[in-house]
């Protein structure tokens, strides 16, 4: 088989056709170039600029600081270990970095409040404190205030209330009592209060919410309510029936006739089936009428009596005319002679085994508390008829010299929001030249508490004088 010669039409065609194709394939790369830089464009990708055009860089803004200057590398030095000090600064931010030259940062007061507001409050109330602690002293000590003996101040109190009125009295003592813990102390002391009862000085009746009137008004009572109350008091047959003690009468004296009005609003109030008894809207004239002034309730279980403490007391039902417990609350600072009452309070109690049980407020164990009473006290009788810086603790010792067989069972400053200005005093009277008293089976009301509530009587311990027998011994 023989080649045929090609014609020279079709073979510059041909060459033709293969130049025109190197060409476009030296042009692929180009164009695959251009798509690539003009998806890049569209992506946001940014790129640095061809060589050969020249770029300006960019000005800050006005608002912007300048750059720091680079600083200059401290000197080489040997490596050293760093001290508790470094350390400390590191870790707070106080001083100097690893980087070095940064200033300490300073603090605004407004930062400091509010970062450390705690702190700045204790030492403020701390540094009041002891500001006005100082303060106070040195006051009370440049420009003491007068002090009177018991008896001798400038005003002989009477036992009524001063410039207000007997109802401002009672209301003024509702929230006082509460938040100075006095209502738990009457409660206390009505709980011990048996047998036939005196109350001197019972002003509006604050007491007689406190007492036990089931055997007063047991007349009123069925027979299976009045059982049920001594098996509870009893401990539901923990103890003898016999051996239940209860209030079996009440007598309340008192010198103003405004105070026992309030009184007997309050027996209607409080006591047992006493709305039968009192009309609403009573008054001790009125109640007493021809009785000679005294007030007769319950078939005589019940007195309530005008009269002066100080001038004698009204004998009671029991033997001999005497009482088993005779009370007194708040009586002391308002009368003219103290001494002379107690005297009068140990002619009618029961001996060896009858008790005086008094509430009292007076001078504190701190001199300073002592100093605020001698100032206020003027004031404090204008408003409430009581001279309340007595030395409650003196008269009670004079008296106990002065009257024969009269004791102290107990004195006590119970609580500490008071400052140990109020006192539980415990009184009996033992017969002159008779035996040893006996035990009448009522434990002293510091025995009373139980658990923590007894560790608030600060100063019970201390202040308590011992018997005279337990002296000797």
């Amino acid at each position: 088989m023989s080649l045929q010669p090609v014609p020279a039409h079709h073979a510059l065609r041909g060459i033709s056709l293969l130049r025109g194709s190197r060409a476009y394939l030296n042009q692929l790369p180009a164009q695959h170039t251009g798509s690539r830089s003009v998806r890049r464009a569209s992506s946001g990708i940014r790129r640095s600029a061809p060589p050969h055009r020249k770029t300006q860089a960019a000005k800050p803004l006005p608002f912007k600081p300048a750059p720091p200057k680079a600083a200059s590398p401290p000197p080489p030095s040997s490596p050293a270990t760093p001290g508790p000090e470094s350390s400390n600064d590191n870790r707070s931010g106080t001083g100097t970095g690893s980087s070095g030259g940064e200033a300490p940062r300073k603090f605004s007061v407004a930062e400091l409040v509010r970062t450390r507001w705690i702190a700045l409050f204790g030492a403020g109330a701390m540094a009041l404190c002891l500001g006005s602690f100082t303060a106070s002293f040195v006051y009370l000590n440049l420009s003491p205030a007068p002090k009177y003996e018991t008896g001798h101040e400038p005003t002989v109190p009477t036992g009524r209330p001063g410039i207000q009125s007997p109802l401002e009295f009672d209301l003024h003592l509702d929230k006082s009592e509460h938040r100075y813990g006095i209502t738990k102390l009457r409660r206390q002391l009505g709980e011990r209060a048996t047998g036939h009862v005196l109350e001197v000085a019972v002003g509006t009746g604050r007491n007689l919410e406190f007492y036990d009137w089931a055997a007063v008004t047991a007349a009123h009572l069925s027979t299976g309510e009045r059982n049920r109350g001594l098996l509870e008091k009893s401990g539901w047959g923990a103890r003898r029936l016999e051996d239940v003690r209860e209030m079996l009468s009440f007598t309340g004296l008192d010198i103003s006739e405004t105070m026992l009005d309030i009184g007997l609003r309050r027996v209607r109030q409080v006591v047992p089936h006493g709305v039968d008894q009192i009309p609403k809207k009573a008054s001790f004239a009125q109640q007493a009428g021809q009785g000679g002034g005294h007030v007769s309730l319950l078939d005589g279980k019940l007195r309530i009596i005008q009269g002066d403490a100080q001038d004698g007391l009204p004998a009671g039902p029991g033997p001999a005319g005497r009482y088993d417990t005779v009370v007194q609350t708040f009586g002391l600072c308002s009368v003219r002679d103290p001494a002379r009452l107690l005297a009068n309070m140990a002619r009618v109690v029961v001996p060896e085994t009858g008790r005086i049980l008094l509430l009292e407020h007076g001078r504190s164990w701190w001199e300073l508390v002592n100093g605020l009473l001698d100032r206020s006290a003027q004031g404090h009788f204008d408003r409430f008829g009581c001279w309340w810086n007595r030395d409650i603790e003196d008269i009670v010792e004079r008296a106990q010299a002065a009257v024969p067989g009269l004791e102290v069972v107990e004195i006590r400053r119970p609580g500490w929001s008071t400052l140990g200005t109020h006192l539980w005093i415990e009184l009996r009277v033992r017969e002159v030249g008779g035996q040893e008293p006996k035990e009448d089976g009522r434990k002293p009301a510091a025995e009373d508490g139980k658990g923590w509530a007894s560790w608030l009587n600060l100063g019970s311990s201390a202040l308590t004088p011992k018997p005279q027998g337990e002296a000797k011994k």
